[in-house]
């Protein structure tokens, strides 16, 4: 397959990568971001993909070469050809002070892409909110709310462990001022 990198979009960046990944026995998350861009139909737009997984930059540095991605040091890749990073923030999987142990799959023709569920993917937009006052992933937050199926009761219990239920009220609010009204899974 010709892959014009300077064309490339999230998606199917991340599921080429993906699939590459899992065809040399690594298996990762798409988590941050680029989540953000596949849930909201690239209402907000990530120019990195996060990538979670067990498995060495030692290990993974080869099977990126291999797709023209270089390590710039530490766990960043780059093409010259693509406008996207791609990264390996440290292991594992999780959200706040939790592991997230539930993944979606999601299937294109390029490749299958693991990644956080819709529910997830807004815990991790609202802890940034929660613990930096963020406010870009609070609106991040509710464009994955505003497209989605989520589970806003498991929301709600992890903002309340997080000490965040006042931020949490205000995610909220800012969903029902959007006009929309959250479906619960």
């Amino acid at each position: 397959m010709k892959i014009d990198w300077e064309k490339v979009g999230v998606k199917k960046l991340a599921a080429i990568v993906s699939d590459h990944l899992r065809k040399k026995g690594i298996e990762a998350v798409l988590v941050g971001g680029a989540c953000v861009s596949l849930y909201s139909n690239n209402q907000y737009m990530s120019y990195d993909i996060d990538l979670i997984t067990d498995s060495p930059i030692r290990k993974i540095t080869p099977v990126l070469e291999e797709l023209g991605f270089k390590n710039t040091g530490s766990r960043l890749f780059e093409n010259p050809k693509c406008k996207f990073l791609i990264d390996f923030p440290a292991p594992p999987v999780s959200v706040g002070d939790g592991p997230v142990l539930k993944f979606n799959s999601l299937e294109t023709r390029f490749g299958t892409i693991c990644l956080l569920t819709p529910t997830d993917c807004i815990k991790d937009r609202l802890a940034d909110y929660f613990f930096w006052n963020d406010q870009q992933s609070l609106d991040q937050a509710v464009m994955v709310a505003k497209r989605s199926k989520i589970h806003l009761p498991e929301i709600k219990e992890w903002a309340e462990k997080q000490g965040e239920i006042e931020k949490y009220e205000v995610f909220k609010k800012k969903c029902t001022e959007e006009g929309f009204k959250t479906e619960i899974q």
